[in-house]
C-alpha cells in the first residue's frame, strides 16, 4: 500500500490551529426566503463591479446564504439543482462534475469556478471536483452566470461562471458551535465567529466532516478552515487579507455496469481508489473607492498537492491476442498557482455611463507524477482488491501563463434603457517538459479576442427585459494536449456563440416573482474523442454541436407562511456534425443531456421558528452514448428538511431520497462491456443537527 503523505508541518500547521479558534458567525432567523432576487438586487459577477441586476443583460442565479443554510448541503448537487441550467452530478461526498448548459465529461472545462471573483482551478485543468476544495461554510452567497462569460473572464466560461463570495466579517461579535450526526457513520460539526475592534474586522471558520457514505467504498474525511481580515485604513479603502486551507480524502467507488446496478446498485468494484487533496491559499486585496471611481488589485496564491487512485485507470488490458493482466495509476501532482487582478472602473456623468477596464494575469506550475500499478482482482467477489506500484509511467513539469486585458463600456441613452459592449483579448501559453525523455519540451499558444454585447429595458418597475449575444472559446487541457504520450498538438480551442433574450418580473407585491430565458448557442471546432489510435487517446476538433434552451425560475407566497418555488430547465443538446471512425452521430443527442430538469419545493412555516421544505427533484431520460442506443431515466427523488429555531438554539433533521429511490447521478457508455456504466447516488439518509449562537445571532 502506498504511505499516505505526510502533513506540511511549517505553513498549514500553523493555519489549522489558528482556524481552530472556537468562534462563527451566526446564521439569521429562518424565514420563508425567496431564490429569486430582486430587479434591485446588486450583483457582481455580471460585470466584475456591483450593479442592479435590472442593468445586467444575462441570466442570473444566486443562492442566497439564507438559502445555503437551510440547504446545509452535504455536497454541492443539493443546491446547485435549485438553480435552473445547471446539471451536477455527485460521486460521493463533495466530488462532484459541474456544468452549465452545456453537457460534460472529465476532460472538458465548460464552467468556471470562481472565489471572489478569482479562478480557483488551474489553468487548463478539467472540470471535476472544483467545489471539493474550497470551505463549504465559508461562502456567503453563489452567483451564477449563464452564457459565455469570455468577454470578462476567458476561456472556459462558455457555459457560465459560478462565482463563490465568501463570508465578511461582522460589525459586531458573534459565534456560533454547530454539529450533525447522520446515517452511515456520518458526522459534521464546527465553529467559528468574527468580530471588529476599530479598523480591523476578521471572520474565521474551521469545520470537519466524516462519513463512510451509503454506498461501498465512499469515505471521506475533510478538514476546512478560513480566516478573513479586512482593514479599514481610511473611509476611502479597504486592504483584505485572507487565507482558505483544506485537507480532503476521498475514496472512489467508480461505475458499475447495468446488470450490477440492477442488482445491487450500492455495490462498487474497488477497495483502494480514491483522492487525496491539500490546499493552502492565500490572498490579498486592496480597493480603493472615490465618489466616481473605484481602483481594485487582488493577488491569489493557490498551494496545492494531490495524489489519487483513479477509478476509471483500473481495469484489464484488452487488447492483444492474448489473456491481459488488470493495471492501474498512482498519480502525484504538486501545483502551484499565483493569480494577479487589476481592475479601475470609472462613471461618467453623460448618460449614467460606466468604464471598467483590467488585467488577469496568471502563471501556474504543476510537476505531475503517474505510476503504473499491477492489480490483483477477485473473480468471486468481483472487486479490485489489492496493488503493487510500478515504474514511473510518466512525468511532467507543466508551466502556465496567461496574460488577458479586457474593457467593458456600460451607458444609458434613454432612461429605461442601458446598453454593454465589452471584449477580452487572452494569451495563454503551456510549457511541458516530459522528464522521462531526455527533457523532451513541448510548447503551446492560443489567443483569443471575446466580445459581447447586451441591452436591458425596465418596461415597468415590476418588469425588466434583456437581449444579448456573446462570444465565448475554451483552450485545450493540458491532458487532451498530452495523453499517454500521444501528441495532440494540433488541437484548436472551441469557439462558441450564443444568442439570448429573458425576461424578469415581480408582481402582487412581490408574492409572484418569475426570471424566464431563452439561448440559442453554437459550439464549433468542438473537442472529441477518436478511438481509432487506442490504446492511447487521441483527441481532435471533429464536432459542432447546438444548445439551444429555455429556463424559468419562479416563485409564489399566497401566505405569509407558505411558498413554492420552481426550476424548470427545458434543454435541446445535439451534434450538429459528428463524424468517429466512420460512423456519422450528427443529429443524435449528447450524453447525459436530459431534455427536461423539475426542481420544486414546497416551504411552510406552521408555526413560529419552525420551517419545513418538502422538494422534488425530476429529469428525464437522457443517453448514455454518442449512438443514442443506451438510455437512462432517473426516478423521481425526495428530500424533506426541517428546523426549528429557539433562542439561541437551531434544531433541524433532513432526510435525502426519502422513497430510498435507487438512482444514478451520472451515466457513460462502455465500448469494451458494450454496455451503460451507472454511477449511484446516495440512498435514504437521514441528519440531525443543533447549532448555538452568541452575540447576536437568530
Amino acid at each position: 500500500m502506498i504511505s499516505r503523505r505526510n502533513e506540511r508541518t511549517s505553513v498549514r500547521a500553523a493555519l489549522v490551529s489558528g482556524a481552530a479558534v472556537l468562534f462563527t458567525l451566526p446564521q439569521p432567523v429562518f424565514a420563508a426566503e425567496e431564490q429569486i432576487v430582486e430587479l434591485g438586487d446588486v450583483v457582481v459577477t455580471a460585470s466584475r463591479v456591483s450593479q442592479q441586476i435590472k442593468d445586467a443583460p444575462v441570466a442570473i442565479g444566486v443562492v442566497s446564504e439564507q438559502e445555503l443554510d437551510k440547504v446545509k448541503a452535504r455536497n454541492p448537487q443539493e443546491f446547485l439543482s435549485r438553480v435552473p441550467g445547471i446539471n451536477s452530478s455527485n460521486f460521493g461526498g463533495e466530488s462532484e462534475l459541474t456544468s452549465i448548459r452545456i453537457p460534460t465529461h472529465f476532460t472538458n472545462p465548460y464552467t468556471i469556478m470562481l472565489v471572489d471573483g478569482v479562478q480557483y482551478s488551474s489553468y487548463g485543468s478539467g472540470s471535476s471536483s472544483q467545489f471539493r476544495e474550497i470551505n463549504p461554510k465559508n461562502i456567503e452567497r453563489i452567483e451564477v452566470i449563464k452564457g459565455p462569460a469570455s468577454a470578462l473572464y476567458g476561456s472556459n466560461a462558455i457555459g457560465g461562471i459560478i462565482n463563490v463570495i465568501t463570508k465578511e466579517p461582522s460589525t459586531t461579535p458573534q459565534a456560533k458551535i454547530w454539529t450533525e450526526l447522520g446515517d452511515y457513520q456520518q458526522w459534521r460539526t464546527g465553529v467559528s465567529g468574527s468580530g471588529r475592534a476599530d479598523k480591523l474586522s476578521f471572520f474565521i471558520d474551521a469545520n470537519h466532516t466524516d462519513t463512510d457514505g451509503s454506498r461501498e467504498h465512499s469515505e471521506v474525511d475533510k478538514q476546512s478552515g478560513s480566516v478573513k481580515v479586512n482593514y479599514t485604513a481610511t473611509d476611502e479603502s479597504l486592504l483584505t487579507f485572507k487565507i482558505d486551507y483544506i485537507t480532503v480524502e476521498n475514496d472512489s467507488p467508480g461505475s458499475i455496469y447495468q446488470d450490477d446496478f440492477e442488482e445491487d446498485w450500492l455495490q462498487s468494484y474497488h477497495n483502494f481508489a480514491y483522492s487525496k487533496a491539500d490546499r493552502v491559499a492565500p490572498a490579498l486585496s486592496y480597493s480603493h473607492y472615490l465618489d466616481d471611481a473605484e481602483m481594485r488589485a487582488t493577488f491569489v496564491l493557490r498551494d496545492t498537492d494531490e495524489e489519487s487512485i483513479p477509478n476509471y485507470s483500473i481495469r484489464q488490458l484488452t487488447y492483444g491476442p492474448f489473456p491481459r493482466p488488470y493495471i492501474g495509476s498512482y498519480t502525484e501532482n504538486d501545483s502551484l498557482d499565483m493569480s494577479l487582478q487589476l481592475l479601475y472602473s470609472q462613471d461618467v456623468s453623460l448618460w449614467r455611463s460606466k468604464v471598467i477596464v483590467g488585467l488577469d494575469t496568471e502563471r501556474g506550475s504543476k510537476d505531475s507524477k503517474t505510476y503504473d500499478l499491477a492489480v490483483s482482482y477477485n473473480s468471486i467477489l468481483n472487486k479490485y482488491e489489492s496493488y503493487t506500484l510500478g515504474d514511473l509511467d510518466k512525468s511532467y513539469d507543466i508551466t502556465s501563463e496567461v496574460a488577458a486585458p479586457y474593457l467593458q463600456l456600460e451607458s444609458s441613452p434613454w432612461e429605461k434603457v442601458r446598453i454593454s459592449v465589452g471584449a477580452r483579448y487572452d494569451s495563454a501559453r503551456y510549457e511541458v517538459e516530459d522528464e522521462l525523455s531526455s527533457g523532451t519540451e513541448n510548447a503551446e499558444s492560443f489567443s483569443k479576442t471575446s466580445p459581447k454585447v447586451g441591452v436591458t429595458y425596465d418596461i415597468n418597475a415590476n418588469l425588466n427585459t434583456y437581449a444579448s449575444y456573446s462570444k465565448g472559446f475554451v483552450v485545450p487541457t493540458t491532458s487532451q494536449l498530452w495523453t499517454s504520450r500521444y501528441d495532440n498538438a494540433d488541437l484548436d480551442a472551441e469557439n462558441a456563440e450564443n444568442y439570448e433574450i429573458g425576461l424578469r418580473s415581480s408582481f402582487l407585491k412581490k408574492r409572484l416573482k418569475l426570471d424566464f430565458s431563452v439561448y440559442d448557442m453554437t459550439i464549433t471546432d468542438k473537442i472529441v474523442v477518436d478511438n481509432s489510435p487506442a490504446p492511447n487517446t487521441h483527441y481532435v476538433n471533429a464536432g459542432k454541436s447546438s444548445q439551444k434552451g429555455a429556463e424559468v425560475m419562479a416563485s409564489y407566497a399566497p401566505l405569509d407562511s407558505v411558498q413554492l418555488s420552481v426550476a424548470y430547465t427545458y434543454a435541446r443538446n445535439k451534434y450538429e456534425s459528428y463524424v468517429d471512425q466512420g460512423v456519422d452521430y450528427s443529429g443524435n443527442w449528447q450524453p447525459r443531456s436530459p431534455k427536461h430538469h423539475l426542481n420544486a419545493r414546497l416551504v411552510i412555516l406552521p408555526v413560529d421558528g419552525v420551517e419545513v421544505e418538502l422538494e422534488m427533484d425530476e429529469v428525464s431520460s437522457q443517453f448514455a452514448d454518442d449512438a443514442n442506443l443506451f438510455e437512462y431515466t432517473r426516478p423521481t427523488l425526495f428530500n424533506l428538511r426541517a428546523s426549528y429555531d429557539w433562542q439561541n438554539f437551531t434544531f433541524w433533521g433532513h432526510i435525502l431520497n426519502l422513497t430510498d429511490k435507487e438512482h444514478a447521478n451520472y451515466i457513460s457508455y462502455s465500448a469494451s462491456e458494450d454496455t451503460m456504466s451507472l454511477y449511484p447516488g446516495v440512498a435514504r439518509t437521514a441528519f440531525v443537527g443543533l447549532s448555538y449562537s452568541f452575540g447576536g445571532a437568530n
